[in-house]
């Protein structure tokens, strides 16, 4: 299982795409039209290795508007594991009552979106390419980025690290995303899971703040140069991130 890609919610696409273009230097591969039927309109980035996406609604009775109101501003929204196996790891999650809120089946792509209080909050989808034999290939086929992504891969971003979902009970979560990702925790820190590629961390939320996702990872070329280009601010950990779309972003060698 591997962290591909991490979506974004926001009022203000446009300008939160110019973040990530000034600061990590990414570029727009694609601006899928489908997700209008969501009532949505989005932009995915590669990120290195993995993508990051934002998504903004265009209608009012759109989830991810219900989603904003609810948060009160920009937020971490989505999360994409990569799987070797979709029809397997779907019927798996199932099995531990987690409810499909969304199927797509195509010959070359198979992915399901689970609903997020089974998820503790969180949107969860398990994707296959199946047109990449190998779900692990480093820049491998991606469908959500769409057929040319490559032309839109830059050189500053690496690597899409690590994601950090805050919540009242990080350790009760954790344990929950280790049985549902059938993913071991790591001994020698409960709040990580370790995947194939990438790992979630969980960290305790603010008193009265919903689960969410707050921060995340990039391997970039150089991070003192990124946190010079972004609007820094302090991690709970005490660590420099850069705030873009409700998320803190930390640029790590």
């Amino acid at each position: 299982m591997r962290l591909r890609q991490i979506a974004l919610a926001s009022g203000r696409l446009d300008a939160v795409v110019r973040e990530f273009a000034d600061v990590f230097e990414l570029e727009v591969a694609h601006e899928d039209p489908n997700v209008g039927v969501y009532g949505l309109r989005n932009a995915v980035l590669p990120a290195g290795t993995g993508f990051l996406e934002v998504v903004e609604p265009v209608r009012n009775d759109a989830s991810a508007a219900r989603f904003l109101a609810r948060r009160g501003g920009d937020s971490g929204y989505m999360v994409i594991l990569q799987v070797a196996d979709a029809e397997r790891e779907r019927a798996r999650a199932q099995a531990l009552g987690v409810r499909v809120v969304e199927d797509i089946d195509r010959p070359d792509y198979r992915c399901s979106h689970f609903h997020p209080a089974d998820f503790g909050g969180i949107l969860v989808s398990f994707d296959q390419q199946r047109t990449e034999p190998d779900h692990l290939a480093p820049l491998g086929d991606w469908m959500p980025a769409g057929p040319d992504w490559l032309a839109a891969h830059t050189n500053e971003v690496l690597d899409l690290v690590s994601m950090t979902i805050s919540t009242a009970d990080p350790g009760g979560l954790a344990r929950r995303w280790s049985e549902l990702l059938a993913s071991p925790l790591d001994p020698d820190d409960p709040l990580r899971i370790p995947l194939q590629h990438g790992e979630i961390r969980f960290a305790p939320a603010g008193a009265g703040a919903p689960t969410s996702i707050t921060s995340v990872d990039l391997k970039v070329r150089d991070p003192d140069a990124a946190l010079r280009r972004g609007k820094v601010a302090r991690l709970d950990a005490g660590e420099d991130g850069i705030l873009i779309g409700g998320v803190r972003f930390r640029p790590v060698a």
